[in-house]
């Protein structure tokens, strides 16, 4: 048995597009200036991001703290980095941070109304769908969210023990003011969560110093009280309690997106190469076409 190995003749597939390169030049180009003029109906994206590390705790640390530990009372140290990431992407930080700071108007300058503080009725034609009759309402806790979700990254470097808190908004401005918040809102946490945890121990230990009769163990006591004091002096008034900020976010000079040119050029060239293979399957079946219409003429 003899086997005829068809053999792809590239010379055809090069007539094909020789014969059709300025259509398939004029559609790519074609497609390659719809995208563009696509892309800038996107709005400029511009990020600001901040560097932040861990504080260790200062001062002394009671030679009694075991002895606390023993009795039953959380001795939590300042946030770790794990703790202080969990903290920042929490959705409970995002609900107060929105709720704290009026951000819509940076975030969805079309569709928030500042004078009402509410959102705008949905006017289209698929708003009436429901049934129910569109109203502005205010904005809530799954609205900050799912805005945190969107434009908030936390990325730890564990080699360095360092976190990146980054946000990205339409406003250069917005975006820095948008971190410096989330920065302040979880230091302000940190320092309740510091301050409510010092006064529960000072009052547990000052019902043990109450109940307890042997003069040693009053005296370990009051040495823990005074550590608690101590702990509870330093989340009052030390700057930037439970972290420090080693890269302070700044306004963006470039948008970090869209990159227009290069999504267009993108487009081009993969429009090019469709045209191509567009091209190349309809010269062949044009030439199939016209043979079969040959050969019947012929057997005619």
């Amino acid at each position: 048995d003899t086997f005829e190995e068809e053999t792809i003749d590239l010379g055809k597939y090069v007539a094909i597009l020789r014969a059709n390169w300025m259509k398939i030049a004029g559609l790519s180009f074609a497609v390659g200036i719809l995208t563009l003029l696509f892309m800038f109906q996107k709005p400029n994206m511009y990020r600001s991001s901040a560097t932040i590390s861990p504080v260790p705790e200062e001062g002394r640390r009671s030679p009694n703290v075991g002895m606390l530990v023993s009795l039953g009372i959380p001795m939590g140290e300042t946030a770790n980095v794990l703790e202080l990431e969990a903290l920042i992407r929490s959705d409970d930080l995002a609900a107060r941070v929105f709720q704290r700071h009026d951000f819509w108007p940076i975030l969805l300058p079309g569709s928030y109304d500042k004078g009402t503080g509410k959102f705008k009725a949905a006017k289209g034609l698929f708003s009436g769908l429901s049934g129910e009759k569109a109203e502005p309402k205010a904005p809530g806790e799954w609205n900050a969210i799912r805005a945190a979700r969107g434009g908030l990254t936390v990325s730890m470097n564990r080699k360095t023990g360092t976190i990146t808190v980054s946000f990205e908004s339409r406003s250069p401005e917005g975006s820095a003011q948008i971190v410096k918040s989330f920065l302040e809102e979880a230091k302000n946490r940190l320092q309740e969560e510091a301050l409510e945890r010092a006064n529960k121990n000072k009052k547990f230990i000052e019902e043990q110093i109450a109940r307890t009769v042997d003069a040693l163990t009053r005296e370990r006591l009051y040495a823990l009280y005074g550590y608690e004091t101590e702990r509870e002096m330093m989340a009052r008034n030390r700057e930037q309690f439970g972290f420090r900020v080693i890269d302070s976010p700044r306004v963006p000079d470039i948008k970090i997106r869209p990159q227009r040119l290069t999504i267009a050029a993108a487009a081009t060239l993969l429009s090019s190469f469709i045209w191509c293979v567009f091209f190349i399957i309809l010269g062949k079946r044009g030439k199939r076409f016209a043979g079969s219409e040959t050969g019947a003429a012929i057997e005619a």
